[in-house]
């Protein structure tokens, strides 16, 4: 107990260097970069040992921290004891990780507009070369439970490969179709759980009804603790979300980036001529 309790301190107080000494330098604590700063992998862990992140400490609370025997946090430090945290961070649903041209897809689970663009992402998949061209996705949503979708794209990303389009494509378009059917019922829920994803009494929420359309399916004796992962990587994906959209100075999602460059209109037609 001593030793939880001490841990939470020096975390606190990392937290406080932090603040106090950013401010003692006039710095920000959000630094935000042009999309000319870099280009594709930029994010890429299987290419690069050090991440971009918008969070820094000042040379003061470094010193501090230091002193403290502390060390600044980084997604990398946070994440790495995990077995599948590169793809956490970085879930190729498309492609190699090694592939030269990269697709950066930015989703918000709870903005509509983000089905139609998961659609036309899909339809240039389908003229891409898997050894030239990757597509990654990160999620952010302002309703809670986007976070536990995100999650399980990830896990279908590696435990699942190929399949993790057809699911974003399912889930994203439900979640659409349920908010629609509450809206004709005169009472649209915010999705925080799971069950808020259902429209009527005998449905099955967004994740549970897609386990078993997977192939293989999902046995029912893990689908607890599949859910449990789902939510923690949805977590650290949705942390890394925050860092590509500060990195790039993106301010809304659903979002698409070809190369390091956003695009301004989305179809499979302007994705694929970015690639060239």
């Amino acid at each position: 107990m001593r030793t939880v309790f001490l841990s939470s301190l020096v975390f606190c107080l990392c937290f406080a260097v932090s603040a106090c000494a950013s401010k003692s330098e006039n710095q920000p604590s959000e630094v935000v970069m042009s999309s000319e700063a870099g280009g594709a992998d930029i994010f890429n862990p299987w290419r690069n040992a050090k991440l971009p992140q918008s969070r820094h400490l000042s040379k003061d609370g470094d010193t501090i921290l230091g002193a403290m025997g502390g060390r600044e946090q980084s997604i990398k430090s946070e994440a790495a004891h995990r077995p599948h945290w590169r793809e956490e961070i970085y879930p190729v649903i498309f492609g190699s990780t090694g592939a030269a041209h990269e697709i950066l897809v930015l989703l918000d689970f709870s903005e509509p507009a983000s089905q139609k663009i998961m659609a036309e992402v899909t339809k240039a998949a389908s003229s891409l070369n898997p050894n030239e061209a990757k597509i990654v996705v990160f999620g952010k949503s302002r309703e809670l439970y986007g976070t536990d979708l995100t999650g399980l794209m990830i896990w279908i990303s590696y435990a699942r490969k190929g399949q993790a389009l057809p699911y974003l494509n399912f889930a994203l378009k439900r979640w659409n179709e349920v908010k629609a059917a509450q809206k004709a019922k005169g009472r649209v829920k915010t999705f925080t759980h799971e069950f808020d994803s259902t429209a009527k009494t005998t449905d099955y929420p967004i994740h549970y009804t897609y386990l078993q359309r997977l192939t293989p399916p999902v046995p029912e004796s893990d689908e607890l603790k599949l859910a449990k992962y789902s939510y923690d990587a949805g977590n650290i994906n949705m942390f890394q979300t925050t860092q590509v959209m500060n990195y790039f100075g993106i301010g809304k999602l659903p979002c698409v980036l070809v190369d390091g460059k956003i695009l301004s209109a989305v179809n499979a037609s302007s994705i694929l001529a970015a690639l060239r």
